[in-house]
C-alpha cells in the first residue's frame, strides 16, 4: 500500500459534466426566461447547486419563491442529459488506473449529491475503482468549507497531511487547503478565469499527472509550513 492518498474532486476534474451541468441549469431557467451564457455558469462552478440558484434569485427576484423547485428540475434535466452528453476528461482514466496499480488509496469528494456522484463514475466506467466517496448531501457544509475533504480523508483513514487533492475550481481548491491537503489545480473551460493562488500546482490536464508526482507533491507539501486542520 502506498504511503499517500489521492482525493478527486468530481465535476469538470474527473468527468465533463459542468457542460451537461450548464445545459441542465438552462432547462430548468428557460420556463422563466433565463438563459446562462458560459460566463454566467463559471460563476457557480465549484459551489452547491442550491447556493446557485439563491444567488441567481437575488439578480432574478421573480425566482425567489421557487428556487427548490427549479433545483429539482435542474436534477432531473441533468439526469437526463448525462446519458447522453457525458464525456470523461483527458487523462482522468488513466490517472486513476495507474494510482489503483500503484496501491494508492482513492476517494472522492463532491459538492455533488451521491446519486450524481455515483451515476457519473459508472457512466465513465470509474465506478468500479473510485468506490470512497465523500458527496456534498452527506456534510453539512459545501465548498469552499472544508467537510467534504475532512470526510474523505477520514474515510480513506490517512492524515490530511498525507494526501493531494485535485481540483479544477477556486472553491474547490480552498476547501481542500482548508482540510489541509496538498492540492493540484486543473482548471477547465469554466474555470480558467479562478484565482489558484492557494494551490501548490496548476496543470494543464490530468494527463500529464503520475502517481510519481503526486507522492512528490505529498512528500514537499509536508515539508512547508504546517496547514490548516480545518475551519
Amino acid at each position: 500500500m502506498a504511503s499517500f492518498g489521492v482525493v478527486f474532486d468530481l465535476d469538470g476534474l474527473l468527468v465533463d459534466s459542468e457542460r451537461v451541468q450548464a445545459m441542465a441549469f438552462n432547462v430548468a431557467l428557460a420556463p422563466y426566461g433565463i438563459v446562462l451564457s458560459d460566463d454566467d455558469f463559471a460563476m457557480f462552478v465549484g459551489y452547491s447547486t442550491l447556493q446557485n440558484f439563491r444567488d441567481l434569485a437575488v439578480r432574478h427576484p421573480n425566482i425567489a419563491p421557487d428556487v427548490v423547485a427549479i433545483h429539482d428540475a435542474k436534477d432531473r434535466a441533468y439526469a437526463d442529459l448525462v446519458q447522453t452528453h457525458m464525456r470523461v476528461m483527458p487523462g482522468a482514466v488513466e490517472l486513476v488506473r495507474a494510482l489503483q496499480s500503484a496501491g494508492v488509496p482513492m476517494a472522492v469528494a463532491s459538492s455533488s449529491w451521491r446519486v450524481d456522484v455515483e451515476s457519473c463514475l459508472r457512466l465513465v466506467g470509474l465506478g468500479d475503482v473510485l468506490t470512497t466517496l465523500s458527496p456534498g448531501d452527506e456534510v453539512a457544509r459545501s465548498k469552499p468549507a472544508p467537510d467534504v475533504y475532512l470526510r474523505a480523508v477520514g474515510l480513506l483513514g490517512l492524515p490530511a497531511s498525507s494526501c493531494v487533492a485535485l481540483e479544477d475550481a477556486e472553491a474547490g481548491v480552498r476547501a481542500a487547503r482548508a482540510a489541509g491537503l496538498a492540492c493540484i489545480a486543473v482548471p477547465n473551460r469554466y474555470t480558467r478565469g479562478h484565482v489558484f493562488a492557494g494551490a501548490d500546482a496548476v496543470m494543464d490536464s490530468l494527463a500529464g499527472i503520475t502517481p510519481a508526482l503526486l507522492e512528490s507533491m505529498v512528500r514537499t507539501a509536508g515539508q512547508g509550513a504546517p496547514r490548516p486542520s480545518g475551519s
